[in-house]
């Protein structure tokens, strides 16, 4: 693990803060001054901000579920009704980065990682999720451009998405439509102040990490290439 990842990962300051720290001169590593803040440290080096010892969690874990319907994106449910905890591995303990409502199928991501869930959540940053939405009947071009400019939802909010592509299949339309918000039940209720049948809706890609060809229900690590798009995006 990085320097800096270890310092996010105490809680004691965010990436950026930990970056800066390091460089400024405030973090030893087994007794010696560090400026560069991406070298690797291991499981046993003692490292002090300020001199005052930090606990770290170097088994930072993130996967990706392919949710299924009939889940729900919480650890628990008091009327006993099926969470997205039952398909994932209990040890380390993982926290959902974010949510897909019961009847939202697709990508959701897991991690022990709380700066990064952190980012990935927070609106300013405006990570692209990508969807496909099954409709019953094309987007008119009006819409699309409504779209793109943002619609009233209700609230006081307003709901945008960009539409990529809209497919005819079996009689059905495939919308693909990427987002930047995180507003909840956007989707949803973008597709109901515009008047449209929502058939089913999933969710197939967070940034540049793609649900492909993962078994609904089943999980997988994330690879080299999307870890090193998330520790790009946080830089």
């Amino acid at each position: 693990m990085k320097l800096f990842k270890a310092i996010c990962s105490s809680g004691e300051l965010s990436r950026r803060k930990s970056i800066d720290a390091i460089q400024e001169a405030m973090v030893t590593v087994n007794g010696h001054l560090i400026l560069d803040p991406f070298i690797d440290i291991q499981s046993e080096d003692d490292i002090r901000l300020d001199n005052k010892k930090i606990k770290y969690n170097i088994d930072l874990t993130t996967i990706l579920l392919n949710k299924p319907s009939g889940y729900l994106s919480t650890k628990s449910d008091e009327k006993g009704r099926k969470t997205i905890f039952e398909l994932v591995p209990k040890n380390p303990p993982l926290n959902h980065v974010g949510r897909l409502d019961k009847n939202t199928t697709g990508a959701i991501l897991l991690t022990n990682d709380g700066n990064l869930s952190q980012f990935l959540m927070h609106p300013k940053n405006k990570i692209e999720k990508e969807y496909i939405a099954i409709t019953d009947k094309y987007l008119s071009e009006k819409n699309i451009n409504r779209l793109r400019k943002g619609i009233f939802i209700g609230s006081n909010q307003k709901g945008r998405a960009k539409i990529a592509s809209q497919d005819l299949n079996k009689g059905r339309v495939e919308v693909s439509m990427i987002l930047k918000q995180g507003k909840k039940n956007e989707i949803r209720r973008i597709f109901k102040f515009l008047d449209l049948n929502l058939i089913s809706l999933k969710r197939i890609r967070i940034g540049e990490i793609k649900l492909s060809n993962l078994a609904e229900g089943s999980w997988r690590n994330l690879s080299k290439k999307e870890l090193n798009f998330l520790s790009k995006i946080q830089s």
